[in-house]
């Protein structure tokens, strides 16, 4: 199971690899391309390679130096890790960060191998045994794994988190909370070496195979660091016929909107709104039908404002007021009872001057189509099934029956 899983873990960083190169083929490769790749292929390798060592019972020097060698791939990746984010990070120093991070890597890798050849260390199975004056150079060793990976997954980490901070909404920002996730999926896998050190300098003996958690971990580390890395080539793919979706949904809401005020200004529509055509543009493409319905409410929008009575926003927001509706919530159904108001005192063919800076401002639309789709979606509710419009429409009818016009149009 244990080596199932890391073999698992070193497959998916080298099909992430694959992925990512493909998506390089014929473009310049980015900042810190080759550090990705050298990272992608040292953790891979290393996943492999432990469970190799798991039933190794003879003493040859290979098979003495394989637990060796899975450790320094870790360590030569978690030095990749840095570079490729000290690659892409803009400022004048991080090229002298990189240079002294590849000579502490380099340090501690060779450092490591003379204290572990000094241990005299005999892997038997999945465990590391040293002799008792091999205690301390074996613990040397691991305090280096363990201060190394500290430190190259924390920083990593910390860069990645300042980077999300400075984004805005969208697939990078997404991407790389996905590669933070794997940041401190990499501490916990990296503080998991405080138990072997323990045990090292205790007992002489210490568990250098992978057990179940560190596999596990490694895993779900590997998945998320790929996965965040490459969200921007397949995220878009990915989220397409969710877009449409949310198109469709969108356009079918704000159609009880829509239809009210085609019905008392069609050249509002920019196509005649016949069945086929309407279902044949829903259907290729959603998004663009949303898109259209959204401009025909707005050119009718305008249409209908020297129909409005300009005490009606202050009578809806009081109603809105003492229902206790929420921003969000009262905004929408302000503009809605505007929309009703507009259209009852069209339909009596009364106009109303309308003042240059008092009166109802329509909202600003906003720089999105789902933004704007979604606030009209909640206008054509309010629309349809709000007590606060149906009042305000009995109180304009009140008002037109009081005061009715000689001409329509006056």
């Amino acid at each position: 199971m244990i080596g199932t899983v890391s073999w698992l873990a070193g497959a998916v960083a080298i099909v992430g690899l694959l992925f990512r190169i493909r998506l390089w083929r014929g473009s310049p490769l980015q900042p810190g391309a080759r550090h990705l790749v050298a990272f992608t292929v040292a953790i891979g390798l290393s996943m492999v390679l432990t469970p190799l060592t798991q039933g190794l019972h003879i003493t040859t020097p290979s098979c003495r130096l394989m637990p060796l060698l899975s450790a320094e791939l870790k360590l030569a990746a978690e030095c990749f890790l840095v570079l490729t984010v000290l690659a892409v990070r803009p400022g004048g120093r991080n090229r002298f960060r990189m240079r002294w991070q590849v000579v502490g890597s380099v340090l501690v890798i060779v450092a490591a191998a003379v204290l572990y050849r000094a241990a005299g260390v005999t892997p038997v199975g999945s465990m590391l045994t040293v002799e008792d004056g091999g205690r301390a150079a074996l613990t040397g060793y691991d305090v280096l794994f363990t201060v190394h990976s500290l430190w190259c997954v924390g920083l990593f980490t910390v860069m990645i988190h300042r980077s999300v901070r400075q984004l805005g909404p969208g697939l990078l920002r997404t991407g790389l909370w996905l590669i933070f996730a794997a940041g401190a999926c990499g501490l916990l896998w990296s503080a998991r070496s405080v138990f072997p050190l323990i045990s090292a300098f205790r007992t002489g003996r210490q568990n250098g195979g992978a057990n179940l958690y560190s596999a596990s971990v490694g895993l779900a580390t590997l998945v998320l660091i790929i996965c965040g890395m490459t969200l921007t080539a397949w995220g878009d793919r990915l989220a397409a016929p969710v877009h449409r979706m949310r198109a469709r949904r969108n356009h079918r809401r704000i159609g009880p909107l829509w239809s009210a005020l085609y019905a008392v200004r069609p050249e509002i529509a920019l196509e005649p709104p016949t069945t086929g055509s309407r279902l044949g543009s829903l259907t290729m493409n959603p998004e663009f039908a949303l898109y259209r319905r959204v401009i025909e409410i707005r050119d009718g929008q305008l249409a209908l404002r020297a129909h409005l009575h300009a005490g009606v926003p202050e009578w809806a927001a009081e109603a809105c007021r003492v229902a206790r509706l929420d921003q969000r919530r009262t905004a929408a159904t302000v503009e809605a009872a505007v929309f009703a108001a507009a259209l009852e005192a069209l339909a009596a063919g009364r106009r109303y001057p309308y003042p240059g800076t008092d009166g109802h401002t329509p909202p600003t639309i906003a720089p999105d189509l789902r933004t704007e789709s979604s606030r009209l979606a909640l206008v054509a509710e309010a629309f349809t099934h709000s007590p606060v419009v149906a009042s305000i429409r009995r109180r304009v009818r009140t008002e037109l029956d009081l005061h009715p016009v000689d001409a329509p149009g006056s």
